[in-house]
């Protein structure tokens, strides 16, 4: 079975929504989690907002089904369904392996005074 398509105006439209600046600053990060950004969208907000036919809707939930995600459902609130995106556990594990890098990297603690090293010399007459 081959990968569901979606139009390229669909992905446009999510790629632009208000729901993808809470995505990703840039473009290519929100091209990058536009499953997520799909699945943020109500069936209605699609449909109402977007003005999209019911055919388009349809294609949007078999696209999401394929990847594993489903379209929010009107209950559920905003915060909750972002809370488990991928995009936000991939930047907690970014934000969790920077601190413990930070931590342990010697560049970021003080320098210790050098030691002088004690030379084993022959004694010297006297």
């Amino acid at each position: 079975m081959s990968e569901p398509h979606l139009p390229e105006r669909v992905v446009t439209l999510l790629v632009s929504s208000d729901y993808a600046r809470l995505v990703g600053r840039t473009m290519s990060e929100r091209f990058d989690y536009v499953v997520d950004i799909a699945s943020l969208h109500t069936r209605d907000e699609l449909l109402r907002r977007f003005e999209l036919d019911r055919i388009l809707v349809r294609q949007i939930e078999k696209w999401l089904g394929f990847h594993g995600r489903r379209l929010r459902r009107p209950a559920e609130s905003i915060d909750i369904v972002m809370c488990g995106l991928e995009f936000r556990k991939r930047r907690i594990r970014r934000s969790r392996v920077g601190a413990r890098r930070r931590r342990l990297d010697p560049k970021g603690l003080p320098k210790a005074a050098p030691k002088a090293e004690s030379k084993t010399s022959p004694e010297e007459p006297g």
